[in-house]
């Protein structure tokens, strides 16, 4: 039951970097996976899965601007 409920909340994080960056689904799906905020999620010593999704989102994009700088 637990994996559903991550499994969902992954899908409602990587809609969200699509439609906040206007790009594909699968493009955000890439950027999600390969993310540094995506091996915290997965660290049970590390509660951000308990964050909402729009922090997390957040959290992807602001890594994604500093990279771009």
């Amino acid at each position: 039951m637990i994996d559903v409920l991550v499994w969902n909340k992954y899908s409602r994080i990587v809609m969200r970097l699509a439609e906040q960056l206007n790009i594909s689904p699968i493009k955000a799906l890439h950027l999600f996976y390969n993310s540094k905020i995506y091996p915290l999620l997965l660290n049970d010593t590390y509660p951000l899965i308990t964050m909402s999704d729009e922090y997390i989102a957040d959290e992807i994009i602001i890594e994604q601007k500093q990279q771009q700088s």
